[in-house]
C-alpha cells in the first residue's frame, strides 16, 4: 500500500468515528430531554411533603453528624 492510500483510510475511519459519537451524543441529548419531560409531569402530580418530615430530615441529620464527630 501507498502513504496516500493509508492516509485517505485513516482519514475514512477518523470520519467514521467522529459521525458514529456525533450520533450517539445527539440520540443521548434527546432522550435525556424527553425523559426530564415525562419525569417534570410525574412530579407535578406529587404533593409536596410536609413540616413535620423536614424536620425529622434535619434532626436525623444533626444526629448523624454528632456521631460522626464523635468517632473523628
Amino acid at each position: 500500500m501507498q502513504m496516500s492510500e493509508l492516509l485517505e483510510q485513516g482519514i475514512e475511519l477518523m470520519l467514521a468515528g467522529m459521525l458514529t459519537v456525533f450520533f450517539f451524543l445527539c440520540i443521548l441529548i434527546i432522550s435525556i430531554n424527553f425523559f426530564a419531560l415525562i419525569l417534570n409531569k410525574k412530579d407535578k402530580k406529587i404533593t409536596a411533603p410536609e413540616q413535620n418530615s423536614m424536620e425529622d430530615i434535619n434532626t436525623n441529620h444533626i444526629r448523624i453528624i454528632k456521631e460522626i464527630g464523635n468517632r473523628i
